[in-house]
């Protein structure tokens, strides 16, 4: 009996230690699962940080699944944690596995590091594939310029000749290797390929290239390139920056002076390639690496906040920009932005304070005016709009082509604030400046016809606005009330059917086909879109004629002929 006794014991002991350790298996379990889910639903909602962290423990309970190491590594790249990015890196490395962008990682840690040869070794055998067919020869390339191999840094560049929209990336590096290296007249060279006109080139050529002319000790043919730059771009608030430092006698520096500024610029001049629609994630990476490699690189840092603006983390993207040095030629950029994501964060009255004090500070500049306006406007303060932009207008100087935007603009706040004659001018004005752009054209078109003012001629508008916008549902509506007002019921109902196959939703171009059909007897269907139009939300002064057409129909309304 005593044996027994103990027998069951001791089957009773590992019954309850069996189920003690399924339980805690079943808890480790779930709570893996638990941190996938959790690490997969912070990265769809673009929170970088947290679904490293997540993914992160993940990894931790299944160490030897390569797929995870390589999504965690992604993920802790882009979150821009470098330190645990490297070590992930090293383990991808040494499972065998080929993974451009650990590579690339690597790579950057030893020139961060001074490690060329090192560096070298892994920019060689890093593959060729999808983006680092193009970072990887710059990459290449300044890392020989470390070990001393100009000549053989240039030529790393050469694969860049075949690789379609790199040829201005390949000329802009050729020429700061070459600065680099005080080979001033190839540097020169170099630069003046990027365009046949200095004035004509992309802004950090045109740094690059004045700040040569000054450190050559040529000041005047850098002062006139920048004159010459902002001729053209009256706003480029870098250059003038540029000509500001000129006159103060402050000494030009060059944009790159070792190998880790060359390769940083390398990885920026990638990301800032890279389309934001598909290549956001890489461009994240690649953005983080160049401030990984130079932390004072203020344009990366600017990137970086308008990825993290794209994915609408707004309060993330005014840190980095918060960051950037008063000092800085980009600093007043950065502020423009942080206004503008103020208003995204619904905190306006603070992004008005920011505005006007830069607006104060500069009253040369119309840009933190124009702004004003344009957040004013889109809140429906069209008065105070209007009172921005008349502020910027004593700034304009001389008119050119581009500022037809300005008097679309305010004319938009002026016919929304009732000042009518105003706002026709500035609608006129910007014609005269662009004289066939679809969007003043089919403004200006609609404005007179719901005034029953120029009847034909804004009908003409609108059809050569029309004939730009072919698929524009706002445009082919204005093009059938039009129609509409002239009498041509028929012909109104086959452009508002396009305009609501094009616009489905919105309330003033469902409106308009019931009243259409309504004039071409299609009641039912009248109604039909009438009730549609109740159901986009109209603006409030709209949803009481609506309910009248519904209740009494539209000719108690609109007798027939009325025009309206």
């Amino acid at each position: 009996m005593r044996l027994k006794a103990t027998l069951f014991r001791m089957t009773l002991f590992a019954a309850v230690c069996v189920t003690v350790v399924a339980a805690s298996a079943a808890a480790q379990a779930a709570s893996e699962f638990g941190n996938f889910l959790a690490g997969r639903h912070a990265q769809a909602l673009h929170d970088t940080e947290y679904a490293s962290d997540f993914m992160l423990r993940v990894l931790e309970e299944n160490p030897n699944d390569r797929r995870l190491l390589r999504r965690v590594f992604v993920l802790t790249l882009g979150a821009g944690r470098m330190d645990k990015a490297v070590v992930l890196a090293r383990r991808i490395e040494k499972s065998g596995s080929k993974m451009s962008t650990a590579a690339l990682l690597l790579g950057v840690e030893a020139v961060r590091q001074g490690k060329f040869a090192k560096a070298r070794e892994r920019f060689d055998a890093a593959p060729r594939s999808g983006i680092a067919a193009y970072s990887a020869p710059l990459a290449l390339a300044w890392t020989l310029f470390g070990l001393k191999e100009t000549d053989a840094a240039l030529e790393a560049l050469v694969p860049l000749d075949q690789k379609s929209g790199f040829a201005t990336m390949r000329d802009l590096h050729t020429g700061l290797i070459n600065d680099a290296a005080n080979r001033t007249q190839a540097a020169h060279a170099a630069y003046r390929r990027v365009a046949q006109t200095p004035a004509d080139a992309p802004m950090r050529v045109v740094r690059a290239t004045g700040s040569l002319l000054e450190r050559s000790g040529r000041t005047k043919e850098a002062r006139a390139l920048y004159r010459d730059y902002l001729a053209k771009n009256p706003q480029n608030i870098i250059v003038t920056h540029e000509i500001e430092r000129l006159d103060a006698g402050i000494a030009a520096k060059p944009l790159v002076s070792t190998p880790a500024e060359g390769l940083a610029e390398s990885l920026f001049n990638v990301a800032s390639a890279l389309p934001r629609e598909r290549g956001g994630s890489i461009a994240m990476i690649y953005a983080r690496l160049a401030v990984y490699l130079r932390p004072d690189f203020e344009l990366a840092r600017l990137l970086l906040g308008e990825l993290f603006d794209r994915q609408e983390r707004y309060a993330k993207a005014n840190a980095l920009y918060r960051s950037v040095d008063p000092a800085s030629p980009y600093s007043w950029s950065s502020r423009l932005r942080v206004a503008g994501n103020l208003v995204d964060l619904d905190k306006l009255d603070r992004a008005i304070d920011t505005l006007n004090t830069m607006a104060d500070e500069r009253p040369e500049r119309t840009d933190a005016l124009i702004l004003l306006g344009g957040f004013l406007r889109a809140q429906e303060r069209y008065v105070e709009a209007v009172s921005a932009y008349d502020r910027a207008a004593e700034r304009l100087g001389a008119l050119t082509a581009r500022d037809w935007l300005f008097f679309y603009n305010r004319g938009i706040a002026l016919e929304r604030s009732n000042q009518w004659p105003r706002a026709e001018k500035d609608f006129l004005k910007a014609l005269d400046l662009q004289p066939e752009q679809p969007n003043v054209l089919n403004y200006l078109g609609y404005s007179w016809v719901e005034k029953n003012l120029n009847i034909e001629r804004a009908r003409a508008m609108i059809e050569r606005a029309v004939a730009q916008r072919q698929n524009d549902g706002y445009i082919i509506d204005s093009l059938g009330w039009v129609l509409y007002r002239l009498g041509d019921y028929q012909g109104s109902v086959k452009q508002l059917e396009r305009a609501v196959r094009l616009r489905s939703r919105d309330p003033v171009i469902n409106d308009h086909l019931g009243d259409a059909y309504w004039r071409v007897g299609r009641k039912l269907e009248a109604r039909f879109q009438w009730r549609r139009a109740l159901d986009f939300e109209p603006e409030d002064d709209q949803v009481s004629t609506i309910e009248n057409k519904l209740d009494k129909g539209l000719d108690a309304l609109e007798p027939k002929g009325s025009g309206g």
